[in-house]
């Protein structure tokens, strides 16, 4: 089951959208992160379920209206 990072510090982090095979690949970024960024709040997470979406978007022309039917 794969593993993430989450740097809560920085929504932004790149790391926080990686997925690791291990926990000790997943421990390791983390640590690494911290070495950089010794300020950042750092957690590892096992992924449980991973859900994705998806939305169709169509567009049509709509017909002229006859504006002498009045």
């Amino acid at each position: 089951m794969p593993y993430i990072v989450i740097n809560t510090s920085n929504s932004y982090d790149p790391s926080n959208q990686t997925e690791y095979a291990t926990e000790a690949e997943a421990d390791a970024k983390a640590r690494e992160i911290l070495q950089a960024f010794p300020q950042s709040n750092i957690r590892t997470a096992q992924l449980l379920k991973t859900y994705r979406a998806q939305v169709t978007i169509t567009a049509e022309d709509v017909p002229e209206q006859d504006q002498t039917a009045e």
